[in-house]
């Protein structure tokens, strides 16, 4: 991966883009090759060395990199979300692109969680070795909504902030 490539990638539409990561992809990139390349870019629009007027850009790349990896099989949809989340949150307002507005990055995430707050709470469990996969199986759900429960003072969509609430009970109480 060249940073000077990716440097001018920032600056093309969003289908230039997503060609141009196609084309800088080696033949055997694999997850890693596409999680160098969100690091490389998320670092840019939320470094402190990156100048302000340069952020959007690099944000737009970076939701670009996590879109076509999505896209490609190079990254899955959990590992998408829950840094599409992280870079809404370390980003300001007005520097977010339409991608990473907080109230799409917040149902992406629950939508991906798998399971109702309900569903959740009410799913028993205990530290024996029986209940392993389902100790696995909430704390993948935690993993998937503390990221939208970061985002809950962001969010627009009141129905959205109402679910958030009931999971703000829950979650604590996961594996």
């Amino acid at each position: 991966m060249e940073a000077d490539e990716l440097d001018a990638l920032r600056f093309e539409d969003p289908a230039a883009r997503r060609t141009g990561l196609l084309a800088l992809r080696p033949p055997a990139a694999d997850t890693n090759w596409w999680l160098g390349v969100v690091q490389h870019v998320t670092l840019r629009a939320t470094g402190p060395g990156t100048p302000d007027g340069e952020r959007r850009a690099w944000a737009e790349l970076a939701v670009a990199a996590l879109e076509t990896a999505l896209e490609t099989g190079g990254l899955d949809g959990r590992e998408v979300a829950t840094r599409e989340a992280g870079l809404s949150l370390a980003l300001p307002a007005g520097v977010r692109p339409e991608g990473l507005r907080p109230d799409r990055v917040a149902r992406r995430c629950l939508d991906l969680a798998g399971m109702t707050p309900a569903e959740a709470a009410g799913t028993r469990w205990s530290l024996r070795a029986e209940d392993v996969p389902v100790m696995r199986r909430l704390r993948r759900v935690r993993i998937m909504v503390a990221p939208a429960l970061a985002l809950s003072s962001q969010l627009e969509d009141e129905e959205l902030r109402r679910e958030l609430d009931e999971w703000e009970t829950v979650v604590p109480t996961l594996p």
